[in-house]
């Protein structure tokens, strides 16, 4: 275990230089052919990297400790992460090495992944025989896809944190697998890189195959055809662990004894999906602090953590003392915050250079009309009245980009009903982002009837007319899905393991049934029934299904399965499904008629809107 106040001594002590020395003893075995010179000047800047790296990592500001930077380990948790059904404690990164050299960690907004790779970028060092690199993936936003290279941005970050060694043996150190990369927020990198990002982790994954490679990311249906990657989902906290976070943290003690009492008398599995974020937890805490109370609704949550911290209280003068520096009250603050957002949001604007921030602060005052404000200092109380914003060298970047999605919804609620279907019915057609991103959940959670009404219902009418025209056959299913795909896999203890799930076709429909089904509570089961039986059946006729070939996702096609079956006998695999569809016809009989708008791009349309 890392001792948090060890990480932040002076490395000039003899044990920090002790331990300098066993770590190139482990690793110089790497350099066999360095001279040695080039060796003592090679040893001199490993300690200078691992010195530089461990301060840059093991302080952390949060919500709660807004101001002073933390040490890490004075108040993170271990939480756990699921691998087939399989729980792995990830106290030492070593734990998941028995998964293989590539790793995607999935979480929803607020589960603490980057400050995961944080805590497992400092075990590497404290606990491996590599040098790990961590690179923050929204830092690639500021390039031209063209100018993006991974194996570049690797090398610079060694050698922009003091660990010079010429690009020969940067390769050589490459290809001996010398490193643990970490890539932190695929989620944050904007939609028009996205592919030239994807192509270039797989490709130094591939290429450099024996160093290790993390990735974290919220869900997302495009890992699908990762196929060199064991993809693991971090699980929600325990009422113990959320208890033990709550004891470390450094604040009035009254208050946090209270807070303890007030959350340990919630019933736990009833507000599970509250109180098991991390997230939501330092949010509940900012908003017990000014209103001694918890909010168990998310649109709460953000309002309320929102609300306390422009008015945050200050206990040393016993009043309210903030000085608003913009010169807004709270209501027009919180609208050009929310116009920024939401602006940015439909942009695939994650992070701001000084000027685009300055851009889009004056666009509000234009757009929204209001009475003078300063930008210099509006922009001040982004990072230091709310804190909605943290400045990172020349960058800035949200505290956490659920408060854009939060915002970017409340200014949703301000266009008129037409402006919002338009709108939003494209950008289900045109992202790629809709089923990893809280936005359109906290959406609903502001204004439910609505969006069943002129976002979901538009869809599924769509949906109710293939019903009407097919019934529930294979024409239905083929107008929505490609067929299915066939994952096979073995764990760590060499049982295979099978998977199928449909391959789909128009993601615009599926989303939309998806969206009915998360949004509006419908139980529903998985698509696919006894999948294993049905693998079994279409293995009898499908030879890529006996190579033994695992970690793949093998696309079938409806044909194929009718090798082996009758029509009415595969609709009964996919009897789950047909429950999907009944639910929407149910949503739809709620709700009248919606005109759907013409086809046009989210960008024009913002340019309509004068967004």
């Amino acid at each position: 275990m890392i001792d948090g106040k060890e990480l932040v001594t002076d490395f000039a002590t003899d044990f920090a230089k002790d331990t300098m020395k066993e770590l190139f003893n482990k690793t110089k075995k790497f350099f066999k052919d360095l001279k040695a010179k080039e060796a003592i000047r090679y040893k001199t800047a490993y300690e200078e990297y691992i010195s530089n790296t461990k301060q840059k990592n093991c302080k952390i500001k949060t919500l709660i400790y807004k101001s002073v930077p933390k040490d890490l380990y004075s108040f993170y948790v271990y939480i756990n992460v699921l691998y087939d059904n399989k729980i792995i404690n990830t106290k030492t990164v070593c734990n998941l090495f028995e998964l293989g050299n590539n790793i995607i960690v999935t979480g929803i907004a607020g589960t603490g992944k980057s400050l995961l790779f944080k805590h497992l970028f400092l075990d590497s060092i404290e606990n491996t025989e590599f040098i790990p690199v961590l690179l923050e993936l929204r830092d690639f936003n500021n390039y031209q896809p063209n100018n993006i290279s991974i194996y570049n941005s690797i090398y610079n970050s060694l050698c922009d944190n003091g660990f010079y060694l010429s690009d020969e043996y940067f390769k050589s150190s490459m290809n001996e697998g010398y490193y643990i990369i970490f890539f932190d927020g695929f989620d944050e990198i904007s939609e028009d890189k996205k592919q030239h990002l994807t192509n270039e982790i797989k490709k130094i994954s591939e290429k450099y195959n024996k160093n290790k490679y993390f990735l974290s990311s919220r869900p997302s249906q495009e890992f699908i055809g990762w196929n060199n990657f064991c993809e693991t989902e971090i699980l929600k906290l325990s009422k113990w662990q959320v208890f033990d976070m709550i004891k470390k943290l450094e604040i009035n003690e009254t208050i946090k004894n209270n807070f303890y009492k007030t959350l340990n008398d919630l019933p736990y599995e009833k507000h599970k999906s509250f109180i098991s974020n991390p997230l939501s937890i330092n949010m509940m805490l900012l908003t017990f602090q000014k209103y001694s109370s918890v909010p168990i609704n998310i649109s709460n949550f953000y309002e309320g953590a929102f609300t306390a911290l422009y008015y945050l209280f200050d206990e040393t003068k016993c009043s309210y003392t903030r000085d608003i520096k913009s010169g807004l009250d709270y209501c027009n603050f919180k609208l050009v915050f929310s116009y920024i957002c939401f602006k940015s949001y439909f942009s695939h604007k994650f992070q701001f250079s000084e000027t685009e921030l300055r851009q889009y602060i004056q666009q509000a005052k234009e757009k929204l009309d209001l009475p003078d404000f300063s930008i210099d200092g509006f922009q001040k109380d982004l990072t230091q009245l709310v804190c909605m914003l943290i400045k990172d060298g020349l960058t800035y970047h949200f505290t956490h980009r659920s408060f854009q999605e939060y915002f970017a919804a409340c200014y949703t609620c301000r266009l008129l009903d037409k402006d919002q279907s338009e709108l939003l019915l494209t950008w289900i057609k045109e992202s790629s982002s809709i089923f990893r991103d809280s936005y359109i959940t906290m959406l609903f959670g502001l204004q439910s009837e609505k969006v069943n009404k002129i976002i979901i219902c538009p869809i599924l009418k769509e949906i109710q007319k293939l019903y009407n025209d097919y019934g529930f056959s294979l024409k239905l299913l083929e107008n929505l899905f490609s067929g299915i795909n066939i994952s096979i896999r073995k764990d760590k203890n060499n049982q295979i393991l099978h998977n199928v799930s449909f391959h789909v076709k128009n993601k615009y429909l599926v989303c939309g049934l998806w969206l009915n089904n998360t949004l509006n509570g419908f139980f529903h089961e998985p698509y696919i029934k006894n999948d294993y039986e049905l693998y079994k059946k279409i293995q009898k006729v499908d030879p890529f299904l006996s190579y033994g070939d695992y970690r793949k996702y093998i696309p079938i096609s409806f044909d194929v399965i009718l090798n082996t079956m009758s029509e009415d006998e595969m609709l009964s695999y996919f009897s789950s499904f047909q429950k999907q569809i009944e639910s929407a016809m149910q949503t739809i009989e709620k709700y009248k008629d919606h005109n759907i708008t013409k086809n046009k791009t989210v960008a024009v349309i913002l340019e309509k809107l004068m967004i």
